[in-house]
């Protein structure tokens, strides 16, 4: 079940969410920020990059009980077309077992994932996307490929006060369904409290887990965010809760 706690990681691991996290910024009244908290803790998110952005991440995960010390995956996201005008295309393209711990050197196994992306206004978008699809090495036997419609929105909280809220909901199918389930699909979302544009708190429900974590932006003309927190909190299909982190960087071209 290890696994499947761990594969959560790829989901979300690079998404360049720069525009849900500028209209974030512009909520709170501080649109001179150029760094921002994180929105979501293993689900994806409607906002997407587009022609000329770009980002980068890791993802670790402790694997306690697993006869494992703990295991992580990195990956690159890009964008092509447009998504304020038309539409946009994210590209990502992860990599598994950082560590070397499931017998894999790096980049021996990894998958391909895809999401067509469109901006709404009024600090709202919707995307259609797939998740690991083309995958290669250990990745073409686990973890297939995950179809999914997701719908994000972003609230001011007051009219002077920096907070802002950043909700997000979606139907998947695999990897967003319970365990075991066949045929359907499965529910997925999140909401993210930002407290100012460089620190949030996040709840997430991947479909089958449910997350917590704290996000962070350290530096404030730095796009660089890192995201800390517990997966599987409640402990579902006889698995202790792990603790994950994710970094990742924006930017554009």
């Amino acid at each position: 079940m290890k696994s499947g706690l761990f594969a959560l990681g790829l989901f979300a691991l690079v998404s360049a969410d720069a525009q849900a996290q500028t209209l974030v910024a512009s909520n709170a009244g501080a649109q001179a920020a150029s760094s921002f908290a994180g929105a979501s803790f293993g689900s994806p998110i409607a906002f997407g990059a587009d022609w000329g952005s770009a980002g980068i991440g890791v993802f670790g995960q402790t694997l306690s009980g697993s006869g494992k010390k703990g295991d992580g995956s990195a990956g690159v996201a890009f964008g092509l077309g447009d998504a304020d005008r038309y539409v946009g295309l994210e590209t990502q393209v992860s990599v598994s077992s950082l560590s070397g711990s499931s017998g894999d050197s790096f980049g021996d196994s990894g998958a391909l994932g895809f999401k067509l992306h469109t901006n709404l206004g009024s600090g709202a978008a919707f995307a259609v996307g797939v998740n690991s699809t083309a995958r290669w090495g250990k990745q073409s036997n686990q973890n297939k490929a995950s179809l999914y419609a997701v719908a994000t929105k972003a609230f001011k909280i007051g009219t002077t006060s920096p907070y802002a809220l950043v909700a997000n909901v979606g139907i998947g199918d695999q990897a967003f369904q319970e365990i075991g389930q066949n045929g359907g699909a499965g529910v997925f979302g999140s909401l993210a409290f930002y407290f100012t544009p460089q620190v949030s708190i996040v709840a997430d429900y991947t479909g089958r887990f449910l997350n917590a974590g704290i996000s962070a932006a350290p530096f404030r003309t730095l796009p660089f965010t890192v995201t800390l927190g517990a997966v599987n909190v409640t402990g579902r299909y006889n698995s202790d809760a792990q603790v994950a982190m994710t970094l990742g960087y924006g930017f554009h071209f």
